[in-house]
């Protein structure tokens, strides 16, 4: 947003981009892609990140609040950022220290992205998460960061979502997952569709719980959860 920019401008266009971006995904679900959406959404954007509702324009506070707290000597090594959207969460993982390869299942995303932020460690890079991995990428990272991506899946693409996770780790290395947090069932029929903890249970045959904690969302609303995991050596 430019400092000239009214707040109630942005907030009136973020709300037309949420409408716009419902409509763009019952769509593509009526036209049997239900993944195309996304690169709709940020195409007719045209630039404006007021009119991806995701756009924060600033690294999500789960995020920075771990990095945060992580040791200044501990080594940082490659990291994975899945769903990068804006680059926002990927820049910050530069910033901290990271050699990152960032993706996105939109190319429109990724440019914007790489526009935002000619970070010279970050890799961007078009994918799509329920494909398998390309053979660099597999067991490549120390980290794979999933921050508010799944949550904006339908249930019934999630669990071969998360499945693919842990293919990117390094043994030893370990993933990280931030999204919205429920105790039943997904409501609604828009995104963001919050996470039912035993959701991430199909990663328990191949990676460890290290810890999980539940967090108060900023300014109220539905409460997050923060897991991490570590891959077997």
């Amino acid at each position: 947003m430019s400092e000239a920019e009214q707040p109630e401008n942005f907030e009136t266009r973020r709300a037309h981009g949420k409408a716009v971006a419902d409509q763009l995904r019952a769509e593509c679900e009526s036209a049997g892609r239900p993944l195309g959406w996304f690169d709709a959404v940020y195409r007719g954007a045209d630039g404006d990140p007021a009119m991806v509702p995701w756009g924060h324009q600033k690294v999500r506070p789960e995020l920075a609040e771990w990095l945060a707290a992580l040791p200044r000597d501990a080594p940082r090594g490659c990291v994975l950022d899945v769903g990068a959207g804006l680059g926002d969460n990927a820049n910050a993982l530069a910033e901290a220290g990271f050699r990152v390869t960032a993706f996105d299942i939109s190319g429109e995303a990724v440019e914007w992205a790489a526009k935002r932020f000619p970070h010279p460690n970050i890799e961007w890079a078009v994918h799509n998460l329920m494909d398998p991995p390309p053979a660099a990428w597999r067991d490549a990272f120390d980290l794979v960061c999933e921050v508010y991506t799944l949550q904006a899946l339908r249930q019934s693409m999630r669990a071969p979502a998360i499945a693919r996770l842990p293919d990117f780790l390094k043994p030893g290395g370990h993933l990280l997952v931030i999204t919205k947090a429920t105790d039943g069932p997904p409501e609604g029929e828009t995104p963001p569709w919050p996470l039912q903890r035993h959701e991430l249970d199909v990663l328990a045959g191949t990676l460890e719980m290290v810890s999980f904690e539940y967090l108060d969302a900023e300014g109220g609303g539905s409460p997050h959860f923060r897991a991490l995991y570590r891959k077997p050596d």
